[in-house]
């Protein structure tokens, strides 16, 4: 993928919560558990999450995940709640921030890479 072929990020959430992250901003998973939130998150896939490290930097806990596209394994298994959830298209920008990282695919993956944006967009 091409950093250019990028016009958006997605961020999966419920609609509850928007009013918040409006205040708030998009929240990690460690900084969410602080505020009164309604989770669309698998328990399954934070228990994978929760003491993944990410080579040279935080814990994947430590970080809001964004999603390079919305149609994803996540939305599909949470397709039950189709009438509480949103997806919010997030500016492409984000990436250009300080101490971004990308992964290859699923971030709780035994085989995910993770990587700078810089190092992940190299064609």
């Amino acid at each position: 993928m091409n950093r250019e072929d990028i016009s958006e990020l997605h961020y999966i959430a419920p609609i509850e919560n928007v009013l918040s992250m409006m205040s708030q901003g998009i929240l990690s998973n460690r900084r969410a558990a602080q505020v009164l939130h309604t989770s669309v998150a698998m328990e399954k896939v934070q228990d994978r999450r929760r003491n993944k490290q990410i080579p040279g930097a935080r814990r994947l806990h430590d970080y809001a995940n964004l999603y390079f596209d919305a149609h994803n394994p996540m939305l599909s298994k949470r397709r039950d709640k189709n009438d509480t959830i949103c997806v919010l298209r997030i500016d492409h920008a984000v990436l250009n921030l300080p101490g971004v990282i990308v992964a290859d695919c699923n971030a709780a993956s035994d085989y995910v890479r993770f990587s700078t944006v810089e190092i992940g967009y190299r064609p």
